[in-house]
């Protein structure tokens, strides 16, 4: 969870916490420039009073506080204040509003997933798939439309893709894979069923897997080789839609895809020129 978000979670926090969580909420840019002694000046708290508050939301002092707060802060693109993920815009909102803070919910996913990557493990990635004899995809409904997309993707550049869009043939797909293929699998929660014996199944067979999920450990884990998890976006039973968590997975397959394309750079600029 997020550091901003952490913070509006006041059910466990003191009176002084609360202030001190208020304030930040309200004035975010200046806390990062103040001292431990400011920030509790204008709370009117103590110094200990913001360490405590500090440790109580996950960081080990003012200064980590400052550190991930400024870095959330880098998020902000198009407006001074963070987007909410699950609701970005308020009933009586014009529709210019609306429209803006859908754009920089999209920038600010894409920008909190970029600062939580590990380049290394996707390049990584992308060399496991242009070594593969063969990449097959799996995901259901929204991580559907992805594999979808990047299947295509793929195939323009001779990479060998597979996708079926029924869980059930995906299953199958599962149990006749050889060890020399690869296998992605697309999901936010990883909580589906399916998905999971579909893992199973695969690590049954010594496929290499790679996991692209949320931010949360589950059951999927257990049976891929690579992780990759983006920071966290909407609440499953709160968000209108799936902004940004969409944004987020999209960047991730965006770029493997770049890294897959750079390998084989010239050939492939000549096959896109062809089309």
């Amino acid at each position: 969870m997020l550091l901003l978000n952490r913070i509006k979670k006041t059910d466990s926090f003191s009176d002084s916490e609360i202030k001190i969580a208020n304030y930040v909420n309200e004035y975010p840019q200046d806390v990062i420039t103040m001292t431990i002694h400011e920030l509790a000046n204008a709370t009117y708290t103590s110094a200990s009073s913001v360490t405590r508050f500090c440790r109580k939301v996950d960081t080990e002092g003012f200064g980590e506080f400052k550190l991930q707060l400024a870095k959330e802060l880098n998020s902000f693109s198009l407006s001074d204040k963070r987007i909410e993920d699950d609701l970005p815009f308020n009933k009586q909102d014009e529709p210019e509003v609306v429209a803006k803070n859908i754009l920089n919910l999209n920038i600010q996913s894409m920008l909190d997933t970029y600062n939580a990557l590990d380049l290394k493990q996707l390049k990584r990635i992308s060399k496991m798939i242009v070594d593969a004899s063969t990449t097959h995809l799996y995901g259901t409904g929204q991580s559907l439309i992805l594999c979808e997309d990047f299947q295509y993707k793929l195939l323009r550049i001779m990479i060998n893709t597979n996708l079926s869009s029924q869980t059930g043939f995906q299953f199958m797909q599962a149990t006749t894979q050889s060890q020399d293929a690869l296998a992605i699998i697309i999901s936010y929660y990883g909580m589906g069923r399916m998905n999971l014996e579909i893992a199973k199944a695969l690590h049954a067979n010594k496929v290499p897997v790679v996991l692209i999920t949320g931010p949360n450990t589950n059951p999927i884990c257990e049976f891929a080789n690579e992780v990759i998890h983006v920071p966290p976006q909407e609440e499953l039973m709160k968000k209108m839609a799936s902004f940004s968590s969409r944004a987020a997975m999209q960047l991730v397959v965006d770029i493997i895809y770049a890294y897959v394309f750079s390998y084989n750079y010239d050939d492939n600029k000549r096959r896109l020129d062809m089309d």
